[in-house]
């Protein structure tokens, strides 16, 4: 992930936790770590959680935990935690589950942010990062989407290479694309009622958001509220 989309996405959470004087957050599916390590650097007490520890570089220094969303767990009171690129993954039910895990970590009132994504795109076939001096390659090998039980499920492979053309990582799999009435439904099911909705749309060639008005956004940035 880009350090600008990090750095868009964080700007909002910082704006949401300053507003509701938030201090102690957890991040779900922290993946390298880079969201926990900006908000760390604003003066944020911040944990992160993710099934296998990818952190890298400063992110190694920031508190961690094993946590699986999908088998929950109590592992402390928080103001507020958050998600970017995580629940989209899920099948409805397990939607409401995870929803539900994290409920159980907030305090009376807390938060929790999340995106979604409801676009339909044409993917860039290439994709050029750099991360500390080096540039990695992602190429698209799959993108198909397909219709199943009333909803779209996408499925794709991307194959990402070093600058020495070695492959380092593959991601194979799908995930479904439900409607906002059915988000709604999880919202609501797991015990949040909706504090805040950001509308945006997102760029797949930027691999970016850019702030929309609600006729135009195709991705939600929901802040929830414990209920």
């Amino acid at each position: 992930m880009p350090w600008h989309r990090v750095a868009f996405e964080t700007e909002i959470l910082v704006r949401v936790f300053r507003r509701h004087n938030v201090k102690k957050v957890v991040e779900y599916g922290c993946g390298v770590g880079r969201h926990g390590l900006l908000l760390y650097k604003k003066g944020f007490d911040v944990l992160l959680t993710d099934i296998r520890d990818w952190r890298v570089n400063e992110a190694k220094n920031l508190p961690f935990k094993l946590y699986n969303v999908l088998e929950g767990g109590f592992i402390d009171y928080f103001d507020a935690g958050y998600a970017f690129g995580l629940i989209i993954i899920f099948r409805l039910n397990d939607i409401i589950k995870v929803l539900r895990n994290i409920r159980e970590n907030l305090r009376e009132k807390g938060l929790f942010i999340f995106d979604y994504n409801y676009g339909i795109y044409d993917e860039p076939e290439k994709i050029d990062v750099r991360i500390d001096g080096r540039v990695y390659h992602a190429y698209l090998r799959k993108s198909l989407y397909k219709e199943y039980n009333g909803s779209l499920v996408y499925e794709y492979r991307v194959e990402v290479e070093n600058d020495l053309g070695e492959i380092i990582g593959v991601e194979d799999t799908s995930y479904p694309i439900y409607s906002e009435d059915k988000i709604l439904y999880a919202i609501n099911e797991a015990g949040f009622e909706i504090d805040e909705m950001i509308y945006l749309r997102w760029d797949p060639f930027k691999y970016s958001y850019e702030y929309v008005d609600a006729y135009n956004r195709d991705s939600v940035i929901y802040v929830l509220r414990k209920s």
